[in-house]
């Protein structure tokens, strides 16, 4: 059973758990050609000039610690890609208020949809950097990229045919998922409307609910009781010749 999870836009500059990068921290990541990647991305942007950055940041204020660190990709301390990243979804989640049983469950089963480094498994250490979402550098695109390395990705995936998709629309299109494939897909409504933005705060809930429960088959999330919501029903839909089960869960009033 896999989690697939997105990444964030936010990520700690810095992170207790953070340890000295090693020579070629990325030779058992899943993607291939990663050090050309990270080489032409550091390159980039110890070029560019501000506007070219600002883009690629997707900000209009680039501190200049973030720049100097993303600048050396390849020396800059690395963490463990589910600490590194701060937003809304891993918030929720709160993985470090996790005991130890919670967190070597999801080590072994979140798979998170990087802009710039593929497919990450959790335990895979990464250093800061900066992407913005659907942003590219001179011949590197983020779809493309995943498109390259869809073969190596889908052998790993075949190892477990179980999927909670909890990925936003650009990572679900970045790698589509083989029709033999069991995909859960979770829809969040508040006052019957569907929650959009907000959708990431309840994934985070529902992981971090998956591990406190040790789910062992998504069929059992019929029964599982989270935090904030009610399962309302359970509703299966074939898309692009896959067939999804969405679970559409009610926000509760606070």
């Amino acid at each position: 059973m896999w989690f697939l999870f997105s990444p964030s836009e936010k990520k700690h500059l810095h992170h207790p758990k953070e340890t000295l990068n090693t020579a070629r921290f990325y030779d058992n990541f899943l993607a291939q050609n990663l050090q050309e990647v990270l080489e032409k991305y550091a390159s980039y942007l110890q070029t560019s000039n501000d506007y070219a950055i600002q883009k690629l940041f997707g900000t209009k204020h680039i501190p200049l610690e973030e720049l100097a660190l993303a600048q050396n990709i390849l020396n800059s301390p690395i963490v463990d890609s589910i600490l590194r990243y701060s937003g809304v979804a891993y918030k929720a989640l709160d993985f470090l208020a996790l005991n130890t049983k919670e967190q070597n469950y999801l080590k072994q089963r979140v798979l998170i949809f990087s802009n710039l480094f593929g497919i990450l498994r959790a335990e895979d250490k990464i250093p800061y950097y900066d992407l913005k979402q659907g942003e590219g550098f001179l011949d590197f695109d983020t779809k493309n990229f995943y498109k390259q390395n869809r073969a190596n990705f889908l052998n790993f995936l075949n190892k477990e045919k179980e999927i909670l998709d909890l990925r936003a629309g650009f990572y679900q299109k970045c790698l589509e998922l083989p029709q033999d494939f069991i995909i859960y897909e979770p829809i969040f409504l508040k006052n019957s409307k569907v929650v959009s933005h907000y959708a990431k705060h309840y994934r985070g809930i529902l992981l971090k609910e998956c591990a406190k429960s040790q789910l062992q088959s998504l069929n059992d999330l019929k029964n599982l009781e989270i935090q904030g919501l009610k399962l309302l029903n359970i509703d299966t839909k074939t898309i692009k010749n896959i067939q999804k089960k969405f679970l559409t869960y009610e926000v509760k009033n606070d």
